[in-house]
């Protein structure tokens, strides 16, 4: 029988893959950067905002192919890429523990996943800072295509609604998720390296404030997360007040919840 995990256990798994990913880092001279919630968690908090249940990291895009490239998976861990799988249907990588199983509400993956962290592409944008806007509303339209056509059809409350969402499923499947991801990473090269603004182009979900200023990665410091020390941006609260504002205070109680349903078992 599988074992269902508690969010406490959850978090200790992604714990121990983030140490994992960081003695790897370490041993091929790869960089990396702790990002969103979990850089933000690191700073208020020294680990998890206290609602929260993912890591997130971010490594330059370089670095990131060169990754893709060179990870071994083994008994314990997998590393999952469009690049390495068709039927990933994420632009950017997981790292996942191989003894868990991970079964998300109503969304289809395209493959088995298990405790993940998610590892997104540090990209530059467009020189022009009005012009990366336009890309990230683009980016954004493909994005939610992209969820819908990985979204399980299921019958809701309203009649026209369960309609209308199934035309939409129905419309993105029909482009299909590898091609949207395809159009998705298209947007990395049309941009120029030594452009004044990067982010995390291929997965914008912040909005154009994920226009980040480049110095913002220039360098690094070590942040404690959990005990541990990990590499942090050195302009981390320029990062931070761009994607969060005045982080410094928490949101009002009702938005302390965690966007992410799923249940995990261990196998």
């Amino acid at each position: 029988m599988r074992e269902l995990l508690s969010i406490e256990k959850i978090k200790e798994i992604e714990i121990e893959i983030l140490k994992h990913f960081k003695e790897f880092c370490e041993k091929e001279k790869i960089q990396f950067f702790l990002s969103n919630g979990t850089l933000l968690g690191a700073i208020k908090y020294g680990g998890f905002i206290p609602w929260d249940d993912d890591i997130d990291v971010l490594v330059p895009r370089e670095d990131y192919e060169r990754l893709i490239r060179c990870y071994k998976d083994s008994e314990k861990y997998c590393l999952y890429s469009i690049e390495r799988n068709s039927n990933f249907y994420y632009p950017f990588a997981k790292l996942c523990d191989r003894k868990t199983i991970k079964e998300e509400m109503n969304i289809d993956n395209g493959t088995v996943l298990g405790v993940d962290i998610d590892i997104f592409p540090l990209d530059s944008w467009t020189d022009n800072y009005n012009d990366a806007k336009k890309q990230v509303k683009s980016l954004l339209k493909k994005i939610r295509k992209l969820n819908f056509a990985k979204l399980k059809f299921n019958r809701g409350k309203s009649l026209f609604r369960t309609c209308v969402k199934t035309i939409l499923i129905i419309h993105a499947r029909g482009i299909g998720a590898n091609r949207l991801i395809d159009r998705i990473q298209r947007t990395v090269k049309l941009n120029i390296k030594s452009s004044k603004y990067c982010g995390c182009v291929v997965w914008p979900i912040y909005g154009e404030r994920e226009i980040i200023p480049k110095e913002v990665f220039d360098g690094i410091i070590e942040v404690e997360f959990e005990g541990e020390k990990f590499p942090a941006p050195i302009g981390y609260d320029i990062y931070l007040r761009s994607l969060y504002g005045n982080y410094v205070n928490d949101p009002p109680i009702e938005k302390q919840k965690t966007h992410h349903i799923f249940t995990v078992y261990r196998l």
